[in-house]
């Protein structure tokens, strides 16, 4: 999945609901965290490995220098190497799970400590019918775009969905110019054509929440108008073009249920409850001590995508106007002493040439500037042109 799993045994203190919280763990137990997700796609598969954290910590410690494979019912063994990002290892060359195969995790960490999960069978999967935009309210009211899927198994084999994505949208400058500042060793400004795209860019994020679907009890294995994304209609993530990739796993009823908890346990509510998950079971245990706790899951599953593209226009034709992502926007002439910190800060970008009669109310220096965000989209992603991107 691509959230991590977090994990922190915590106990909460406070007195009223009007005070401030301090967050202490009192008891706390370090345990093994896995994420591992085999698919049929034919590509390096990975596994990342952490450990648990108390929730003062800035985050999970990875599990580093462990070895890793995994091995099918034909005793075909496929070994995993870490990477420059500790705690993540990929397989060293790439791979597809086959449906009908079954498939183990093997893990033994740097200390010597060994780990199995239990086999798990690759499920034929189904293909994702179609996803497709259409503008909504929420159950908060809120205007906006929802993203649906819809999907069918004729087999009725499938039953146990999850789901992430991937979104990418275009980000256009609010103001531009053509040219930028230079400054040299002794604080001398000068201005150069730009070499870089600053007027448009893109930026790319990955699903964090944990997305299910169940049709166990429905009468056909069928999703219709399955909710996957909603965006306010004044995100500026869709003020002007936006994709969504859309990725279904058919995943098994034990991994359904362990990715249910988790969920569960994540959200707001469940965090301020008085009764507290203590463990989240999963498929993998140590091979040393039964009574070892390990938080993870081996998924094995099979996966189809779908990519999606639309233009706020094609949503919105009321006079709606779409968010934007740089505020305060307002031009100023700060002094030509004060101007090189602003530049080398990357805090301002030239606008244009002041002229010896202009009023003195933005200021008295030689060059109108903007905050970088108005006038550099790279504030706010790259300026790559995606590869799969299409206008």
């Amino acid at each position: 999945m691509s959230a991590a799993i977090l994990f922190a045994v915590f106990i909460l203190n406070f007195t009223s609901c009007t005070e401030e919280i301090d967050f202490k763990t009192e008891t706390f137990e370090s345990a093994l965290v896995v994420q591992a997700s085999l698919t049929n796609e034919n590509a390096p598969q990975k596994v990342v490995l952490s450990r648990t954290f108390a929730f003062e910590d800035d985050g999970p410690p990875p599990e580093s220098n462990a070895t890793v494979t995994i091995i099918d019912d034909l005793n075909t063994t496929y070994e995993f190497q870490e990477t420059e990002n500790l705690g993540t290892y990929l397989s060293l060359t790439p791979f597809a799970a086959s449906v009908g195969r079954q498939y183990t995790l093997n893990i033994t960490t740097a200390n010597g400590r060994t780990y199995q999960s239990a086999a798990v069978t690759l499920k034929a999967g189904t293909e994702i019918d179609q996803i497709y935009a259409q503008r909504s309210t929420n159950g908060e009211n809120v205007d906006g775009v929802s993203i649906f899927l819809d999907s069918y198994d004729a087999t009725n084999n499938s039953k146990y969905y999850r789901f992430e994505y991937e979104e990418t949208y275009k980000i256009v400058s609010k103001f531009s110019s053509s040219r930028t500042f230079h400054v040299d060793e002794n604080n001398r400004i000068s201005l150069v054509q730009k070499t870089e795209e600053e007027k448009i860019c893109y930026n790319t994020l990955e699903s964090n929440n944990i997305s299910l679907a169940n049709t166990s009890t429905f009468a056909e294995d069928r999703l219709t108008r399955f909710s996957v994304r909603f965006l306010d209609a004044r995100s500026p993530k869709i003020g002007k073009r936006y994709s969504i990739l859309v990725r279904q796993y058919v995943i098994s009823r034990e991994a359904y249920t362990f990715y249910e908890t988790l969920r569960n346990f994540s959200s707001s509510e469940s965090l301020f409850s008085q009764v507290q998950p203590g463990f989240i079971a999963g498929n993998i245990q140590s091979t040393q001590n039964n009574n070892e706790k390990v938080i993870g899951i081996f998924d094995v599953a099979t996966v189809s995508e779908r990519r999606l593209f639309f233009n706020f226009e094609d949503l919105f034709f009321d006079g709606s106007q779409p968010g934007e992502f740089a505020g305060g926007c307002e031009e100023s002439r700060p002094s030509i002493e004060s101007l090189p910190s602003l530049i080398n800060d990357n805090a301002v970008r030239f606008y244009f040439l002041a002229s010896p009669d202009d009023p003195p109310e933005l200021g008295e220096g030689p060059y109108y500037v903007m905050p970088r965000a108005c006038i550099d989209c790279r504030a706010f992603g790259s300026n790559e042109v995606p590869d799969f991107w299409e206008e």
